[in-house]
């Protein structure tokens, strides 16, 4: 589960992370398989061909690396097992990442400090600036790591709570 945390946090948009709700395993499918499955799903299903091919061949057909083949049966195995095996692992949203920040800064106590994360997080970089700052206060940045891990966690319980799933053992640390 801890996976999970991080997958909330990662910011690649052409990754989608799945998760298998029969086997609690987070699957990956790159924006680049699904293209690449789209495509041979095309091919099976050609204008007159009498029966859809079967995808599985034609994947193993293609003059590609095993890996490649892999990743294209993982999803595909997605793609017909959506909504019903697997779920869509959402990526946290930035307005929830920068509304921690602000949680944090209200909460530090060196009056110094939380002006100088104020004005970090005022205008671009804000969460490069906001490191920066709490870089020079190993203590207060750990209490920021610490912070921030207990909120994304609470995001991913939500989450598992709003698709019915009740998680297995901790979330995180």
């Amino acid at each position: 589960m801890v996976e999970l945390i991080g997958i909330f946090e990662t910011g690649f948009t052409e990754l989608n992370h799945y998760l298998d709700t029969e086997t609690g395993e987070i699957v990956l499918v790159s924006d680049y398989s699904r293209d690449e499955l789209n495509s041979l799903y095309e091919e099976a299903c050609e204008p007159g061909a009498q029966e859809r091919q079967d995808i599985a061949a034609l994947i193993e057909a293609q003059p590609i690396p095993d890996w490649q083949k892999d990743a294209l049966l993982v999803a595909d195995a997605v793609e017909m097992g959506y909504h019903t095996r697997f779920i869509a692992v959402p990526q946290d949203d930035t307005g929830e990442a920068y509304r921690d920040m602000e949680r944090f800064i209200a909460k530090v106590q060196d009056e110094r400090l939380q002006s100088r994360l104020w004005q970090a997080i005022d205008g671009r970089g804000a969460f490069r600036m906001f490191k920066d700052v709490l870089y020079e206060y190993p203590q207060e940045q750990e209490r920021w790591y610490e912070f921030r891990d207990d909120r994304v966690r609470q995001r991913v319980l939500d989450w598992l709570e709003s698709e019915g799933i009740e998680p297995v053992g901790r979330i995180g640390a």
